[in-house]
């Protein structure tokens, strides 16, 4: 009986009537049935007047895919400019950076020696002299592929105008030096000096050069050699010497057996003998195999180590050497 009912307030409770529907909102009932039917006392919050039951709500389920980008919209208008900021310190005071200043300078002067500077000692100015002797003086030149440089121009010698590139008479300067010396110059212009190999080759590649050489020997005696052809190759043959047209009172010629030789110093050997003539030598020259001539040479040695030209009787030694060269006329 009592299961009968149980079963009958259950019913009424899932199905309610519309009478019913109002009952069932009574605490009391709802206690009698949550007593008896665990199955109302579950679901009784979810039970409405339309008599719909729905169960309670499950668990939150897996967040969906996002949807499809919208189109973008119409752009915002532009609001009003804002005020101004305030305005910032001043700034140290820079330094002048004199270095770049003085590099930029020495480039238009360079540049100025250049459109204006002569090329050969026959376009100097003896007022232009940057200093002077009783032959001549020191003059800047321009020379093609190496730029404005000193060089002496002998301005009195058998009608002058030669430009000066070897001269030994103090024997202050030491020629027994590597490649690289002897390739950019070295010495003192008014003295003992050497031009250098490539402003050599520069100045005389273009042909139409002579060449004189001076000698004065250890007894006092003044030799002259000229001729009347003379060129130095590029760097690439190592300055191979060219010369011909000898003439003068040297006893013999010993300048010209040295032409189609390449240059030669203690580092770089480019003779023709097994070993190296620069270092037997000492100096630096147009070795063959070794030397008949060696104006380079060391100045106090009196042996073939010295400043020598040949003659008929060996050597002779030399005091005083000078090398120059000039266009022809």
């Amino acid at each position: 009986m009592e299961s009968l009912i149980t079963l009958l307030l259950c019913s009424f409770a899932f199905n309610p009537s519309p009478t019913w529907a109002t009952t069932l909102q009574s605490s009391h009932f709802k206690e009698l049935i949550c007593n008896q039917c665990q199955q109302y006392c579950e679901n009784t919050d979810l039970v409405t007047a339309g008599n719909t039951r729905v169960g309670k709500a499950g668990p939150r389920g897996l967040r969906g895919f996002p949807g499809p980008r919208g189109p973008i919209g119409e752009p915002g208008v532009i609001g009003p400019r804002g005020r101004n900021g305030p305005v910032g310190a001043r700034g140290s005071e820079g330094v002048v950076n004199m270095t770049l200043i003085e590099q930029s300078m020495d480039r238009k002067i360079e540049e100025v020696h250049q459109m204006y500077a002569p090329r050969s000692c026959d376009g100097v100015k003896s007022d232009a002299a940057l200093s002077r002797t009783d032959s001549g003086g020191v003059f800047k030149l321009f020379i093609p592929e190496v730029g404005v440089r000193n060089l002496f121009c002998d301005l009195t010698d058998d009608g002058g105008n030669w430009v000066v590139f070897q001269r030994r008479m103090y024997g202050n300067v030491n020629f027994y030096r590597g490649w690289g010396d002897y390739v950019k110059g070295f010495g003192d212009l008014q003295g003992d000096h050497w031009l250098g190999l490539e402003a050599l080759h520069q100045m005389t590649n273009r042909g139409n050069i002579e060449m004189k050489i001076n000698m004065i020997t250890s007894d006092g005696i003044h030799w002259s050699a000229k001729y009347s052809n003379f060129n130095i190759g590029p760097g690439s043959e190592n300055y191979t010497l060219s010369v011909s047209g000898y003439s003068g009172n040297a006893t013999l010629d010993r300048f010209s057996p040295h032409t189609n030789q390449q240059f030669s110093t203690k580092d770089a050997d480019h003779d023709l003998w097994k070993g190296n003539c620069a270092s037997r030598r000492e100096g630096g020259w147009w070795y063959r195999g070794c030397a008949q001539s060696n104006l380079n040479g060391n100045f106090n040695k009196t042996d073939k180590k010295g400043i020598y030209w040949g003659a008929d009787s060996g050597i002779k030694l030399l005091r005083f050497s000078e090398m120059k060269f000039r266009r022809r006329s």
